[in-house]
């Protein structure tokens, strides 16, 4: 993650998206990397362009990361399996429904 905040965002290039690389299509999470590389030099347009979901992934992952050092410091519980379940089942399905919705609209990101 530093390296992204420290280079510039770099657009072209080869993929490393295995998905990407023996379809010729993106995957529900291909653009994300490029995406959190330009949120963090503040370009947020490019960034939501890149991937609609990188601001709610990366809340999600951020207050996850919260809950788990505060778990780790002994200040609240474990997330429950089933909340931790549903948060996982709930991205998963943004995911796909906007993987979906681009593929159908032709605004897949160029792999």
């Amino acid at each position: 993650m530093a390296t992204l905040a420290i280079r510039p965002p770099i657009d072209g290039g080869l993929s490393l998206c295995p998905v990407a690389f023996f379809t010729g299509f993106a995957c529900p999470g291909c653009g994300m990397t490029r995406a959190v590389s330009h949120l963090l030099h503040g370009e947020v347009a490019t960034a939501v362009t890149l991937h609609p979901l990188v601001i709610p992934i990366l809340a999600v992952g951020a207050v996850l990361w919260v809950w788990f050092l505060l778990w780790r410091l002994g200040r609240l519980r474990p997330i429950g399996r089933g909340a931790f379940n549903a948060i996982i089942a709930s991205s998963a399905v943004a995911l796909v429904t906007v993987w979906v919705t681009r593929l159908a609209s032709g605004t897949l990101p160029p792999v």
